[in-house]
């Protein structure tokens, strides 16, 4: 399984950089207030971020409440609008999500540190999916079609039961990708934050739910990177 995630970098002078840094927090639905979205844009969804965050800076979180709320009920929107929506909303409005939206699944992401660096993928909902190598590239999946939604619904099935069935660890800050040769980081990105584990990929692969999450990553990267070639 893992001989496909270390089989496509190319090796280079530089370490992961600030742009592979960013991605990461960006596929999770991560992003800071700053930055989510830059500047003043007018399309929603993003200018009621906007709008919403005049509020929290002029420190009026019961009005900027009311505007996250619109926008996870929002039906339609890219997943990592919700996620964005929901972690302002727990970080400046001291608002946690209904037990029954607490642990839905927007996106899953599994990386495994190779000799070469780290090896991203992402899959999200609405039937999206990233590609992203530390050492440079990456693929971007937009659904020009539906010949991956299968692949994609298994990698978001697989982290849906694992949140469900054990008591993973949560947290509002995307962790470090892991930093040692076969070691593998999953993050599960909800309303309530990102349920992640951490271990070898050996351990991972044999675990009776992290080696579902790992084989429909897999499943997904070999894929994507057909897609590329094409």
């Amino acid at each position: 399984m893992f001989n496909l995630f270390k089989k496509k970098e190319v090796k280079k002078e530089t370490n992961p950089g600030e742009l592979f840094a960013r991605l990461r927090l960006n596929y999770m639905g991560n992003v800071s207030l700053n930055e989510w979205p830059q500047g003043d844009l007018k399309e929603q969804p993003w200018s009621m971020f906007v709008d919403a965050r005049n509020k929290v800076i002029r420190q009026k979180p019961s009005e900027a409440e009311k505007i996250y709320r619109q926008i996870v009920e929002t039906p339609g929107l890219e997943p990592r609008h919700y996620l964005q929506a929901w972690l302002f909303l727990r970080h400046y409005a001291k608002v946690q999500p209904p037990a029954d939206v607490a642990k839905k699944v927007y996106g899953v992401m599994v990386e495994v540190c190779t000799s070469t660096g780290v090896m991203t993928v992402a899959a999200y909902t609405d039937h999206t999916a990233r590609v992203l190598h530390s050492s440079g590239g990456g693929t971007v999946w937009e659904r020009p079609d539906n010949s991956l939604d299968e692949k994609i619904d298994a990698l978001i099935k697989a982290g849906e039961q694992a949140v469900a069935s054990i008591p993973l660890v949560v947290v509002d800050i995307v962790p470090n990708p892991p930093r040692q040769v076969d070691h593998v980081l999953i993050c599960i990105a909800t309303p309530s934050g990102i349920y992640h584990g951490l271990g070898t990929g050996e351990f991972m692969s044999k675990d009776q739910y992290a080696g579902p999450i790992l084989s429909a990553g897999s499943n997904l990267l070999q894929a994507l990177e057909g897609k590329k070639k094409q």
